[in-house]
């Protein structure tokens, strides 16, 4: 008997013999016994659904011959006689009790069995089954087999009556449990020659497909190697090895080739070498002073392009905000005049005078807004006075209280008594309306926002911070809020100005807005806003 060298468990032919042995006999296995384990599947599933064919024969026959009151069989012999044509102890149903509701301790009584009603047992279990959807139990039988025990309630003909009664059928897994381990142990006593037969296969396949061509095209090689240039291989084929030989035999040709070239252009490279060496470094020193220069340029560029970016949004959003103002104008005016003639009535309460007030006020604003709008993309002229903090918070309470009640957003904030601010109030109130605006689209399900006010100790001025509990912005997109027609909310939900206009604003007044942004927990802006002395 030859033994193979030891060599041999390092060669491809081993590698993919192994591997392709182990991967054919696992899937072997698995369909094996996968095949096992489905026909034992549909054997259960089978006599499963034999106890319930039987037990729908037997319900149907007995709604035939069930009485005009539904008390008691007509012709029981005949029920009795089909019980004993489905059921036998030779067969795999070999019981089918019969029950209707009584006045027993259980509430059920025994109408028939197909073996001996003597023997028929039962209790509770059965009133419970009889009121429920027809079931299906496997369970051990003395005998040391599992059967198939089978509930299917007796519907009552007249609607909204209770079931009439139960019929349980039994149904033995014996006969096919020695059907299926006879199965089983077939498959288990073949198996090993089916894996045999597969190892010979794939050793012959492998060994004629793959070892003699490698083989063969090794041996060329070391030929090849030895310095005789006219090695060849013999191998051909359309598959990758006879690519792979083809190329090689090419490749000899062209390298006997080569070789003569070779000594031709040796002596001429080394002269060549020594000039070569010196001009490269002086190239690489030129093209690092190159590289340096051109980066600097690079972030030069990249400083303009974003700041020609920026004004690029602000002409646009200049456009935009004269054909809003132009749009909006006329509306106002309307909206104006009629509320003129309104507050000339004189039969109006003084609660409808303070509405119509309040509208008045809120149109001006609307008309201060947009005047101010004209001026976003140009430094704005402030008008700063001292402005009392808690009134200013208490008016713009009442302008975004409705808004926060619909959105479930509740608000709070604190500030050291007395808190007076030297600032532009109509500029103020765009400035906290657009950032609650912003705060309340991050907390659709509702929140909780928090204005606090503290004392810069370092300066005449108070720290502002504003924090909510919304979605918070994402780490890739907090650089990119303060540019001009930058939004991440639905179009025609946002224009991308608002954040804009906050930071001209608080820039407007010596300060620069900060902010600090968690997903999923919220956001907090920060800013300074001067003190008055």
């Amino acid at each position: 008997m030859r033994f193979l060298p030891l060599g041999w468990f390092r060669s491809l032919h081993a590698k993919l013999f192994t591997v392709t042995a182990l991967v054919t006999s696992l899937l072997t296995i698995a369909v094996a016994y996968s095949i096992t384990r489905n026909s034992r599947r549909e054997m259960e599933n089978y006599t499963k659904n034999l106890a319930y064919e039987t037990s729908l024969e037997v319900k149907d026959e007995i709604l035939q011959r069930w009485d005009k009151d539904f008390h008691d069989f007509n012709n029981k012999p005949a029920i009795e006689e089909l019980l004993e044509s489905l059921a036998g102890p030779d067969r795999s149903i070999f019981q089918i009790d019969v029950f209707k509701r009584g006045e027993g301790p259980d509430g059920v009584e025994l109408v028939t069995s197909s073996g001996d009603d003597a023997t028929v047992s039962f209790g509770k279990e059965i009133g419970s089954h009889m009121k429920g959807n027809p079931q299906a139990e496997l369970v051990n039988l003395n005998t040391g087999t599992k059967a198939w025990k089978f509930y299917l309630p007796i519907p009552n003909p007249k609607p909204g009556k209770p079931p009439l009664g139960l019929i349980r059928t039994y149904c033995d897994l014996e006969h096919w449990e020695t059907v299926w381990e006879h199965n089983l142990r077939n498959t288990y006593w073949r198996l090993p020659f089916v894996l045999l037969g597969e190892f010979i296969l794939l050793w012959v396949v492998l060994a004629t497909v793959v070892t003699e061509p490698i083989r063969s095209i090794t041996a060329a090689m070391a030929r090849l190697e030895q310095g005789d240039p006219s090695a060849r291989t013999d191998v051909r084929g359309q598959d990758e090895l006879g690519i792979i030989a083809n190329r090689f035999n090419l490749m000899a040709a062209q390298l006997e080739r080569a070789t003569l070239e070779r000594e031709s252009l040796i002596e001429e490279i080394r002269g060549l070498n020594a000039g070569l060496q010196s001009r490269i470094e002086t190239a690489l020193g030129a093209l690092q002073a190159k590289n340096q220069e051109l980066e600097r340029l690079m972030e030069g560029n990249a400083l303009l392009r974003e700041e020609l970016g920026q004004q690029e949004r602000l002409a646009i959003a200049g456009q935009l905000t004269a054909a809003f103002a132009h749009e909006v104008g006329t509306p106002l005016n309307l909206v104006n005049s009629h509320l003129q003639l309104l507050e000339g009535q004189t039969d109006l309460n003084d609660r409808t005078r303070e509405r119509l007030a309040v509208i008045h006020g809120q149109i001006e604003r609307v008309g201060d807004i947009v005047r101010k709008m004209m001026s976003v993309t140009r430094r704005p002229r402030i008008q700063q006075e001292p402005t009392p903090l808690a009134p200013l918070v208490a008016d713009l309470q009442q302008l975004w209280s409705p808004t926060l009640a619909s959105h479930g957003v509740t608000f709070e904030w604190s500030a050291p008594e007395p808190c007076v601010l030297f600032v532009d109030r109509k500029q103020m109130e765009q400035l906290f309306i657009n950032m609650v605006n912003n705060s309340v689209d991050a907390m659709p399900d509702g929140g909780h926002l928090r204005l606090t006010v503290e004392a810069d100790p370092s300066a005449p001025r108070w720290l502002i911070s504003l924090a909510d509990t919304g979605s918070g912005i994402p780490a890739e997109v907090l650089p990119k809020v303060f540019k001009p027609m930058f939004t991440t909310k639905p179009e025609g939900k946002g224009t991308g100005l608002g954040l804009a206009i906050c930071r001209e604003i608080v820039r407007s007044h010596g300060g620069e807005i900060h902010i600090h942004s968690e997903v999923g927990v919220g956001t907090t802006m920060s800013f300074p806003l001067p003190a008055m002395a």
